[in-house]
C-alpha cells in the first residue's frame, strides 16, 4: 500500500498520476479537432493557479483526485495534493492556445529553461537567469508558483516543452527541507550543463582552438 511505503515510491505514484492525466488530455488535444469540453477544463485549471490544493471543485478530478489514496492525507493538504495541484495548473497555463503537446518526457525544468538563454550568456546577469535564481531562492510555496508562472509563460511563447512529472515531484520535495536542497542543486546542474550539441562549448573545440592559436 502506497501509505506505507517511503517519500520514493510515493513520488513516483505522484509522477505516474500527473503524467497519466495530462496524457489523457494531450491525447484529445492532438487528434486534429476541436474539444470544447477540453478547453474548459484547461481554462478551470488555469484560473486555479494560485488556489490551495483542494479549495476548486471544478479542478478536483485532475489536481487531487487524480491521486492514489495513500498521497491523499491529513487535514490539510498533503504535500503530494500540493504539487499535483501546482503541477497540473502550471501545465494548464503552459499548454494554453496550443495544439502541441507541452509535456515531453525527459526534459527537467533546468534544461527547459536553459534552452532560452545563449550559452555565451548563461555565466553572465541576465534577466532570465536572475528569475531562475529567485525560483530557486524562494522559501514558500506562494513564492515558488509566483516564479514558476513566469517561467513557464516564457518556455510557452518559445515553444519549449517540460516534463511535467518531474517538476511535479521537484515541488514535492521543495517542501521537505531535507530534499529542497537536491532539487535546487539538480536545477542549476541542469541550467548550466554544457551541451554536447553545442560544438563551441565543447572541450574538443577549445582543444582545437588551442592548438590552431599555438601554431
Amino acid at each position: 500500500m502506497i501509505e506505507q511505503q517511503p517519500p520514493p515510491i510515493r513520488d513516483d505514484a505522484l509522477r505516474k498520476a500527473v503524467v497519466g492525466r495530462i496524457g489523457a488530455i494531450q491525447a484529445r488535444r492532438i487528434d486534429g479537432l476541436r474539444h470544447p469540453d477540453i478547453d474548459a477544463r484547461l481554462a478551470r485549471l488555469r484560473r486555479a493557479v494560485l488556489a490551495e490544493a483542494g479549495t476548486i471543485p471544478e479542478v478536483w478530478e485532475d489536481t487531487v483526485g487524480c491521486l492514489p489514496d495513500g498521497l491523499r492525507f491529513g487535514e490539510k493538504p498533503s504535500q503530494w495534493e500540493y504539487a499535483v495541484h501546482d503541477a497540473m495548473t502550471l501545465y494548464a497555463l503552459h499548454q494554453q492556445s496550443k495544439d502541441a503537446p507541452v509535456h515531453k518526457y525527459g526534459v527537467r525544468l533546468g534544461t527547459a529553461v536553459q534552452k532560452l538563454v545563449p550559452a555565451a550568456d548563461r555565466d553572465k546577469p541576465n534577466p532570465l537567469r536572475t528569475r531562475f535564481q529567485a525560483l530557486s531562492l524562494a522559501q514558500t510555496r506562494t513564492g515558488v508558483t509566483h516564479h514558476l508562472r513566469s517561467l513557464i509563460s516564457l518556455l510557452r511563447s518559445a515553444g519549449e516543452p517540460l516534463d511535467y512529472g518531474e517538476l511535479a515531484v521537484d515541488l514535492r520535495q521543495l517542501q521537505d527541507p531535507l530534499r529542497a536542497p537536491m532539487v535546487r542543486l539538480r536545477w542549476g546542474r541542469a541550467f548550466s550543463r554544457v551541451s554536447n550539441a553545442d560544438p563551441d562549448a565543447s572541450p574538443e573545440h577549445s582543444l582545437a582552438t588551442s592548438s590552431t592559436t599555438e601554431n
